[in-house]
């Protein structure tokens, strides 16, 4: 009679989610744990339970946080880096293969590439989207192949899946203009990561493409420091504008829901007397007054096509890099008043 996760656990008193971890080998149980479920697997005689991972490689996923896991998370980093992990994991083991995560932060991101070699790996999965370039150098001149996520390295030999930043900012700014809207300001996250770099940019051509007139005083610099900093900065700078615009776009929903807070207790009415439009089309959006308009980001497909991109270049090496963008998606809600009438 085969023996189910269900009773395996009951026998051993553990749950039958951590019995499922350890029969699929993955982390985030302790080693004596680990050993106690295989013991009993053996001895009751259902091997076939266990994965076996004696013929498969094993790929590092290094997930990179500027302040660790614990500290300093925010619902917006959780859900996006959930959703790239979800997908490199996925992946990873649908092709066969052995991940191995690790999280680190900017005072141990050094030594976990430097242990890389113990680990044997094949390959090397960084997801770096709050690291900077110079951050990224530890992993150059690695003796297998490393490809950075959610980040774009310009200097070094690396492989890079990013977003295309400059694409959703453009079709943000496009709809906009197509509900009338040519005054348009920029709620700007500013000397963070290299996603925001790139939407300043996007923006900046985003404006010059639908012919608007546009200036420095229509963009507000925003820190990211906490959720009470980004609405202090907004309370302060959106105070200061004399003549508002009747349109801003917000470099992430996080930003632009904190604005929508602002404006109205300034008096305004969103949208009805200012639109408003975002970026990840984090959740929950809909469920808002009024539902945000965003820009959405397949992150699950992120990690998919950067887990494959890896296992290709393991397989068979070639010259050159490549930096793959995926395509970006613009979500129409009601933060957006068409005003052409």
């Amino acid at each position: 009679m085969a023996v189910k996760v269900k009773d395996l656990a009951a026998m051993l008193n553990l749950s039958p989610a951590t019995v499922s971890l350890v029969l699929n080998n993955r982390p985030g149980i302790s080693e004596a744990t680990r050993n106690r479920v295989r013991s009993a697997v053996r001895e009751l005689g259902c091997e076939e339970l266990l994965e076996d991972e004696s013929e498969k490689k094993n790929i590092i996923f290094i997930v990179y946080r500027k302040h660790g896991i614990a500290q300093g998370s925010s619902p917006y980093f959780s859900q996006i880096f959930s959703e790239i992990i979800e997908g490199v994991e996925s992946q990873v083991k649908a092709r066969g293969y052995h991940l191995l995560v690790s999280y680190v932060d900017k005072d141990s991101v050094g030594e976990a590439a430097a242990n890389i070699g113990k680990e044997q790996a094949e390959g090397v999965l960084v997801l770096a989207t709050e690291m900077r370039e110079e951050q990224l150098n530890v992993f150059a001149g690695m003796q297998v192949p490393v490809v950075i996520v959610d980040n774009y390295v310009e200097q070094e030999h690396f492989d890079c899946v990013t977003i295309n930043n400059g694409q959703g900012v453009g079709r943000a700014v496009r709809h906009l203009a197509q509900m009338g809207h040519t005054d348009i300001g920029y709620l700007h996250v500013a000397d963070n990561a290299n996603n925001f770099t790139e939407r300043y940019y996007g923006f900046m051509r985003a404006m010059d493409g639908i012919g608007a007139d546009w200036s420095k005083k229509r963009i507000v610099n925003v820190c990211t420091d906490g959720g009470e900093a980004v609405y202090r900065t907004l309370k302060k700078e959106l105070a200061a504008i004399d003549a508002m615009p009747t349109a801003f776009f917000a470099d992430n929903d996080i930003v632009a829901i904190y604005a929508i807070r602002v404006f109205r207790e300034l008096g305004y009415r969103i949208p009805e007397d200012i639109s408003i439009a975002g970026f990840d089309n984090i959740a929950f959006l809909e469920a808002l007054d009024p539902p945000l308009t965003s820009i959405q980001i397949p992150k699950h497909k992120m990690g998919i096509v950067a887990a494959n991109t890896l296992i290709d270049r393991m397989k068979e090496p070639v010259e050159g890099v490549v930096k793959i963008e995926v395509e970006t998606k613009l979500v129409v809600r009601g933060s957006v008043r068409d005003i052409r009438a």
